[in-house]
């Protein structure tokens, strides 16, 4: 293809329209999203993103800064989630609406960023803004991204994926070191986009593709005549394109540190086990189907298949997968997109693919052995699948004779559709036929279109209705869509129940899964339960002691914990200082109050503060039978012994006035004699201690909590959190920052030439 690689020196207005063009066909695409008063109302958007969003309103609206939450599981620290999306500008953009509204809009305004940055890295790579609006559509509006619009970080990580590779290309294409800026802060978004397992793709590519730049580097003369300058391996550029992705990165520690602070600490810090990774792989041969019928194990509301919808999708659109075998692989890089695309779609079997090659990465690559759900690569499939068919596009417009190989696609896709169709692996016949008639039906209209290519804008332009046609009839009725006024009001007759803050008003919930058991967060309560994948770790396994009587040794996570709950009759329960519970079983007593099937009832519970006068020192796994005692009041189990002497049992005795703010509590205490005082929050690296104040020791006491040693008399306590890796994570970002700096300024400006690979 003789096509110049600085194909991005075009008109800019025409690039301004394609960018314009771009966020508008993600906002008609999802137009029913686009209306006003509209929401994302899916499983996981009720029970977690909505109250994540609610109660950070709600810790605003209290004049305080979300640093720690006591909604959900007791407690733990808001960095440490790295859903609450705290470092993302757009989370503070959308924090005004209300709270399922503002979580729809961000996703929305995130879709348009990933396919305008779509457009933006093929201008950097030479295309038109016709193929540039093309690959936009292609990735922001993929079936893959489509269907996954409930986990609502998915789209937050990956909208940065383009305009990470765009940095990198501009730089190669121009010299300019505004594109290694551009590479470094896109890096440090798809970390604040908040999807780990989305950003580590991300993020590896970028690498991958970085090392692929640099092995290839070379300058292009000025001017005819002028012999080329070597670039050694140490030079400017070549180090500035290794490094600024790994730099990038480093520039969202404020976030990493407290998030792998929390990681250690909950449940996944001893690691997952093989099988808890394997989960959710791809079942078999029977899924080539679904790679071109995506209906052929059901859709929505009836999922008959051995995954559900939006786990199982791998279909890169009939299009796309005709274009893909025209992609110019000599063409800069393209042949790394084109491995990656393999290797995700290898790799999202699972325990189900060829040569173990999933068990090896999962072994042997740094980070990702804590993921699971090994169908999650293919997001990254979709981006590479994006770029090569747009790559190909244009490769077809310039060369119309192709369409010959393009026919031969379609007739190679019309063949394997047939076969699907006559001797179906799948379990929905049904569906399948009518997902092969419409395949049938889109493959005749693109075989018309690639008849009359030419090198033509408007014929180009059709392309996108094909493609969009397509992923519109695949999604079903993803995402679920309704009124957002609707949401968030779980558990709110239950209001004039609870205390008036800052007193503590912690309350018990266990109810169904849905958006009942968050609903304490999004009210501004504080809760035991709830349900999410970051609690404390020891909060989870006091749970468990609740049914089992004993604190079971730190394992490898095998299984889903995200919904945990505790014994309600069990002699532990008064350890969780929650005097009311929310429960839809009947408990054989009058509840307190109603709220549809919902029932509030009084649970035995200590003060949230209190003194007893009585320790004991027990290791963690031989605990469990003195925390009844404990759940007395009558003593304190402690770790490691105090040089402090026990006193007799005694106790509990309460504080006389407790306060509970946001990022600390306050208590008033008269302590009879020499003793501790407890205090039922859950231990963790952060918080400080002060009695009078003055610094006081902070311990860990009955398995999860913390308590302060204290002289008789009268005393004022009181507990401040402030996140341990705050400030070295902001330190990290600081250095990272001043090492991309250094490294900009000593890359030479080539504002003619640029730095091009060989073709």
């Amino acid at each position: 293809m003789n096509r110049p690689e600085a194909r991005g020196l075009r008109p800019e207005a025409s690039w301004r329209r394609a960018y314009a063009a771009s966020a508008l066909l993600v906002l008609l695409f999802h137009y029913r999203l686009a209306l006003p008063g509209r929401a994302l109302i899916s499983n996981d958007f009720r029970a977690l993103f909505i109250a994540l969003r609610a109660g950070l309103q709600q810790t605003l609206r209290d004049g305080d800064f979300p640093l720690w939450q006591r909604g959900m599981f007791l407690g733990y620290p808001v960095l440490g989630d790295i859903q609450f999306q705290i470092f993302n500008p757009l989370t503070w953009l959308t924090m005004p609406l209300d709270p399922a509204r503002g979580v729809t809009v961000q996703s929305l305004l995130e879709l348009c960023l990933c396919a305008v940055g779509m457009a933006f890295w093929m201008k950097q790579r030479g295309l038109r803004p016709m193929e540039g609006v093309f690959a936009g559509v292609a990735f922001a509006l993929c079936l893959k991204q489509t269907v996954h619009l409930h986990h609502w970080t998915f789209a937050g990580s990956t909208c940065a994926w383009p305009w990470m590779l765009a940095g990198l290309d501009g730089f190669v294409s121009s010299g300019r070191r505004r594109f290694l800026l551009l590479a470094a802060f896109s890096t440090a978004g798809t970390w604040i986009g908040s999807s780990p397992q989305m950003a580590w793709f991300g993020t590896g590519l970028a690498f991958l593709y970085a090392l692929t730049l640099a092995a290839t580097l070379r300058p292009v003369p000025l001017s005819e005549g002028v012999p080329e300058k070597k670039i050694n391996f140490f030079s400017a550029p070549r180090l500035a394109l290794l490094l600024v992705v790994p730099l990038g990165a480093a520039l969202a520690a404020p976030l990493l540190l407290p998030v792998l602070e929390l990681n250690a600490l909950g449940p996944r810090g001893a690691g997952i086990t093989y099988r808890f990774a394997a989960s959710w792989s791809w079942p078999g041969r029977a899924v080539w189907e679904a790679m071109l019928l995506p209906r052929v194990w059901g859709g929505r509301p009836d999922y008959r298949g051995p995954m559900n919808y939006w786990e199982v999708q791998g279909y890169l659109g009939l299009l796309p997968m005709a274009l893909l075998p025209l992609a110019p692989l000599r063409r800069r890089g393209l042949w790394l997109f084109a491995a990656v695309l393999a290797l995700s779609i290898w790799l999202s079997f699972g325990d189900n693919g060829w040569l173990d090659f999933h068990y090896w990465a999962f072994r042997l690559l740094p980070g990702y052995g804590g993921f699971r759900n090994p169908t999650r690569a293919l997001m990254l499939a979709m981006f590479c699948a994006a770029v090569l068919a747009a790559e190909a596009l244009g490769r077809v417009r310039d060369q119309p004779k192709l369409r010959e190989r393009l026919w031969l696609g379609l007739a190679a896709l019309a063949a394997c559709v047939a076969v699907c169709a006559a001797l179906p692996l799948g379990y929905w016949k049904e569906a399948l036929r009518s997902d092969a008639l419409w395949a049938a039906l889109l493959l005749l209209g693109t075989a018309a279109w690639a008849a009359f290519a030419r090198k033509d804008w408007r014929w180009a332009a059709l392309a996108i209705p094909l493609y969009l046609a397509d992923v519109a009839v695949q999604t079903w009725d993803s995402p679920e869509i309704g009124l957002s006024s609707t949401e968030g009001h779980a558990l709110e007759l239950l209001a004039a129940q609870m205390p008036v803050s800052p007193q503590p008003r912690r309350l018990a919930v266990l109810l169904d899964w849905g958006e009942s058991n968050n609903a304490t967060y999004a009210r501004g309560w504080e809760g035991v339960t709830g349900y999410g994948p970051t609690p404390i770790a020891r909060v989870l396994r006091l749970f468990e002691a609740t049914w089992h009587g004993h604190i079971r040794p730190t394992l490898q996570l095998n299984d889903d914990e995200n919904f945990p709950r505790f014994r309600p009759d069990s002699p532990l329960v008064p350890l969780f200082g929650a005097p009311l519970v929310a429960a839809s079983l009947d408990a054989n007593r009058p509840p307190i109050a109603r709220e549809g099937e919902v029932r509030l009832y009084p649970l035995p519970a200590l003060p949230r503060v209190f003194w007893t006068g009585a320790w004991t020192a027990l290791s963690d796994e031989r605990l469990g039978p003195a925390l009844p005692a404990a759940a007395r009041g009558v003593w304190a189990v402690l770790p490691e012994p105090l040089a402090q002497p026990s006193g007799p049992q005694a106790g509990p005795v309460a504080a006389g006035q407790i306060e509970v703010h946001t990022n600390a509590l306050r208590a008033q205490v008269t302590a009879p004699s020499d003793g501790l005082l407890v205090v039922l929050e859950p231990f963790f690296p952060g918080w400080r201690a002060t009695l009078d104040g003055q610094p006081a020791p902070l311990l860990r006491a009955d398995f999860t909590f913390m308590a302060v040693p204290v002289r008789a008399g009268s005393h004022v306590l009181e507990l401040v959190y402030f996140p341990d890796k705050l400030v070295p994570g902001l330190l990290a970002a600081l250095l990272s920052l001043a090492l991309l700096t250094l490294l900009t300024t000593r890359v030479d400006s080539a504002p003619v030439g640029g730095y091009f690979p060989p073709p």
